[in-house]
C-alpha cells in the first residue's frame, strides 16, 4: 500500500513533469511546484534535499514514462521493425501524453537549460540519460546489423548519431508545422534514412 508520503511525492512528480515539459526544468523551483499542488514550501521540501535534488527526481520520473510508452511498446522479435517503432513511439510521446501541442520534450529543454552549468547534479545526470538513450538506440541498430538488416559497411554509432539528430530536428521544427505534417515528414525521413543503411 503506498503511504500518504508517497502519494504526494508522486503527484509532485506528475505535475513538475508536465510543468517542465511545458516550460523547462529550469523553471521548476520549490515555490512554482508548491503553487502547482497546493502545498506549502515545506511540504514539497520535505520530500527532496534541494531544487537539484528535486529536478533530478523529475528526469527519473520522466525516465519511466519513457520507458512505459517508448521503449517497452516499442519492442518486436524483428529489429528493424523494433527500431522503426521505436523511432515513431519516441516522436509522439509526450503530444500523446499529455494531449498538448504546447508540450515538448523535458529532457531536450534540459540538455539545452543546463548546458553551461558544468557543476550542476542535474547537467550531469541529463547528459549520462541521454547517453544512456543514445547507446540504446546503437543496441537496437547492432541487432539490425547482426541479422543482415543493415549493411555493415557503417558503423552503428553513425547511424544512431543520424537518426538521433533526425529526431532532435524534428523536435523543434515541428513547431513551425501542423502536427500531423510534422509526424508525416518524420516518418518518411526514417524510412529515407534507413533505405541508405541497408
Amino acid at each position: 500500500m503506498i503511504s500518504k508520503g508517497e502519494r504526494t511525492r508522486n503527484e509532485i512528480l506528475k505535475q513538475s513533469i508536465r510543468y517542465s515539459s511545458q516550460y523547462g526544468l529550469s523553471d521548476v523551483t520549490i515555490g512554482s511546484v508548491a503553487k502547482l499542488c497546493g502545498l506549502s514550501r515545506t511540504g514539497v521540501i520535505s520530500h527532496f534535499k534541494n531544487k537539484e535534488d528535486m529536478q533530478v527526481a523529475i528526469l527519473q520520473y520522466g525516465e519511466a514514462l519513457f520507458i512505459d510508452r517508448v521503449i517497452t511498446p516499442a519492442r518486436c522479435e524483428n529489429s528493424l521493425d523494433h527500431l522503426v517503432n521505436l523511432l515513431n513511439c519516441w516522436s509522439t510521446w509526450i503530444n500523446d501524453m499529455f494531449n498538448d501541442p504546447q508540450m515538448s520534450c523535458p529532457f531536450i529543454k534540459a540538455v539545452v537549460e543546463f548546458q553551461n552549468r558544468p557543476d550542476s547534479q542535474v547537467r550531469s545526470f541529463v547528459i549520462n540519460q541521454q547517453e544512456r538513450l543514445l547507446n540504446y538506440l546503437t543496441h537496437r541498430i547492432e541487432r539490425c546489423i547482426e541479422q543482415k538488416q543493415f549493411s555493415s559497411d557503417i558503423p552503428s554509432h553513425v547511424i544512431a548519431y543520424e537518426l538521433y539528430s533526425l529526431y532532435l530536428g524534428h523536435a523543434i521544427t515541428k513547431y513551425t508545422l501542423s502536427q500531423n505534417k510534422a509526424g508525416e515528414l518524420f516518418k518518411l525521413s526514417v524510412l529515407r534514412l534507413i533505405e541508405q543503411y541497408k
